[in-house]
């Protein structure tokens, strides 16, 4: 069956899962690369299409817009070539809210081309949704955002300074350059140096910015309670902010983790 063809008998089934759709959680994205197309919708039930061919990408994102919080249902099909086997056919179904990007799975790394029509609704009380597909040959690198904690406070490289050793520093939430963080593939990253626990000191060491080596005092993972826990010392360190401290310059520690409030993060 072609991708048009799967389109326009799945039309009326889209709008039946559009009208009974309600809460719906959001995937992460990223910003656009290559536009594939782009449509816009509106009202209770309202439906968008787009059709799009992408060649050779690694990623291909829908990325929703428009009124925040409607849910949004994308019905994707893709058809995709490896250049050397038959097309591979995929259909399926990803439920959202504005704003939001859904990842689009293709069925080869890096197909040589792919077709991609995602179908695009709303549910609930309607609004507007703004669509745009994207496709990435190489992948966008993580947003880039605070980490939050203790009393607002958010996790500071003191003049956004780019040397080894400097300290992680609490400090109000300014939205500025320095209080970027990406959180991927175990590193907390400010630019291209990593959050460490200095001199693999253990509990209470202070946390500074340093080369990311894959070393144990710089991998980090993140667990259901919001505390990053170091992988040095089994496993039982908190990136923490000592003695609940509100004051900003305060230097962020490595402590044994007590699921406390001066132990919880967000995510960046």
């Amino acid at each position: 069956m072609s991708l048009k063809r799967f389109r326009r008998a799945s039309a009326s089934a889209v709008a039946a899962v559009l009208l009974g759709l309600a809460g719906v959680a959001a995937s992460a994205g990223a910003a656009s690369a290559a536009t594939l197309g782009s449509c816009t919708a509106s009202g209770v039930a309202g439906l968008c299409s787009i059709d799009g061919n992408a060649t050779r990408p690694l990623l291909v994102t829908v990325t929703l817009t428009g009124t925040a919080g409607s849910p949004v249902t994308v019905i994707w099909s893709t058809d995709c070539s490896n250049g050397v086997d038959p097309s591979v056919y995929h259909a399926g179904q990803v439920n959202a809210t504005i704003p939001a990007t859904v990842d689009i799975p293709l069925p080869y790394h890096q197909p040589v081309s792919c077709n991609v029509a995602p179908d695009i609704g709303l549910g609930g009380d309607g609004g507007t949704v703004h669509a745009t597909l994207s496709s990435y040959s190489t992948l966008p690198p993580p947003p880039a955002t605070a980490i939050k904690g203790y009393d607002g406070k958010c996790a500071d490289d003191p003049g956004d300074s780019p040397a080894k050793g400097t300290k992680v520093e609490l400090w109000t939430c300014t939205k500025g350059a320095a209080q970027n963080w990406t959180f991927s593939g175990g590193y907390l990253r400010h630019g291209s140096l990593c959050a460490n626990d200095s001199g693999d000191g253990g509990n209470g060491a202070r946390v500074i910015l340093y080369t990311c080596t894959k070393a144990q005092n710089d991998l980090w993972t993140r667990n259901s309670r919001s505390e990053y826990v170091l992988k040095a010392h089994n496993s039982t360190l908190c990136l923490t902010d000592p003695r609940d401290a509100k004051a900003n310059g305060v230097q962020l520690t490595v402590g044994t983790c007590k699921n406390t409030t001066n132990q919880h993060w967000t995510l960046p």
